[in-house]
């Protein structure tokens, strides 16, 4: 029978080429492929022998995969870009972010058409040495190909799930391919090019108070880079900190969203609310801010509420109090560097690990670190503790003493024993 239903309440339907076009078409013998409902399986059953006979008869078209003429990357733009935006094309549950969006555009713009964009899906589909090619000098260059090779099989399998090729010939071969260049820069990266030692973080707090006195970073600069620091968080998540998240009588701020790239308000990665205790260096310059930035938007008119933002920016286009963008901190930081050539490279992140690792080395437990860090398990935080387990006692050692002590109260037993012994036939022989 070509259907079955299957353990899963599907319906699986298979039937077999004719040898010619087994050989026309470069396919196995066998045709399988799952429907939700017997109704839907019956119907493919029909369009597949009606298929098989217009093949036959125009041998020159490839009747089973007509669709699959569509260029690359026009199937991109006009068909699997909405599926993609509506969540279709994914395990997911939820649509992807405006932000995932824009990346996934990106990668494709950059990467991905430059590469097929110009090849239609049937060419790309039965050329498989040609595409194991080009993604593996891909693979060389390019550090998050994984992200690429997910949209290239993606494209493929929206066009099997809508019949436009006949199934995607081309997954099982680019699982082959390694991202050699994301393990050339792992295998690179030395564990201690991840954080600054204390060393390195003092002279850092030395250049931005330096170049702050000096006038070279603003009082806004100086507090969002201190702010970061001693959070230790996120720097979407300092962009989103308001004035009613800063609670001076308690010296806490409250952390509980983060600003994406666009300058949207979103949750915070764990979609957790945090309270941190601020230090009194840290209470006492957003005190001082506080009252500069009030009086900066008064020249504008613009009233300094509990939802105004600590930290804004003007823009380019003459807007003011605009929320900062992405990459904000991480210029103010290039600069400070730029002045002072004996700094080690560091970002927002890194501060981020930094503060993990100085931590770990402290005596810190890693509890502690992670829920300061807002993880939601010890697992992720030790990938920001970038520093080796102390072992204060081996194992070995440990079983070594507890095996010297049994033989210690062995011996102590023994003695007291013969000594009792001894003294009993001394008494005998007093008798």
């Amino acid at each position: 029978m070509s259907i079955s239903k299957t353990e899963n309440g599907t319906y699986r339907l298979r039937l077999y080429y004719p040898q010619d076009i087994q050989g026309m078409l470069g396919v196995s013998k066998l045709y399988s492929k799952t429907f939700k409902s017997r109704q839907e399986a019956k119907e493919a059953e029909i369009d597949f022998h009606i298929s098989i006979r217009e093949l036959q008869e125009n041998k020159n078209k490839t009747a089973l995969e007509l669709g699959g003429e569509a260029l690359f990357k026009e199937f991109y733009e006009d068909i699997w870009l909405d599926a993609y935006t509506a969540g279709l094309t994914s395990r997911n549950t939820k649509s992807p972010t405006t932000v995932t969006i824009s990346n996934t555009k990106d990668v494709f713009r950059l990467h991905i058409l430059p590469m097929f964009g110009k090849f239609t899906l049937n060419y790309l589909n039965h050329n498989k040495a040609f595409v194991l090619q080009t993604m593996t000098k891909k693979a060389a260059e390019y550090a998050n190909f994984k992200t690429l090779r997910s949209y290239v099989n993606s494209i493929f399998d929206w066009a099997e799930e809508l019949e436009y090729i006949e199934r995607n010939k081309l997954e099982k071969s680019l699982k082959r391919i390694n991202a050699t260049k994301k393990n050339q820069l792992k295998e690179a990266k030395k564990e201690e090019d991840l954080y600054l030692s204390f060393g390195q973080l003092q002279e850092w707090l030395n250049a931005v108070q330096s170049d702050y006195e000096n006038k070279q970073l603003t009082l806004q600069d100086y507090v969002l880079f201190l702010t970061t620091f001693f959070l230790s968080d996120r720097k979407s998540e300092t962009y989103a900190i308001k004035w009613k998240d800063v609670n001076f009588t308690a010296s806490q701020i409250t952390i509980g969203k983060a600003l994406d790239k666009f300058g949207n308000v979103k949750g915070t990665k764990g979609n957790k609310t945090t309270i941190f205790h601020i230090p009194n260096e840290l209470k006492n310059l957003l005190q001082q801010w506080k009252v500069q930035q009030k009086a900066e938007l008064a020249k504008f008119e613009i009233e300094q509420t509990e939802e105004q933002l600590l930290f804004t920016f003007f823009d380019d286009k003459g807007n003011i109090n605009q929320r900062l963008h992405t990459d904000y901190l991480n210029y103010r930081m290039n600069s400070i560097e730029r002045r002072h050539k004996n700094l080690t490279h560091a970002t927002p992140h890194k501060l981020r690990h930094t503060g993990a690792t100085l931590a770990k080395q402290s005596g810190v437990a890693l509890e502690q670190i992670s829920e300061a860090l807002t993880h939601s398990d010890t697992n992720i935080t030790r990938t920001y503790v970038n520093t080796p387990n102390v072992i204060q006692m081996p194992i070995g050692e440990i079983a070594y003493r507890k095996l010297s002590q049994k033989e210690l109260d062995r011996n102590g037993v023994n003695s007291g024993v013969n000594s009792k012994k001894d003294a009993s036939q001394n008494d005998l022989r007093n008798a």
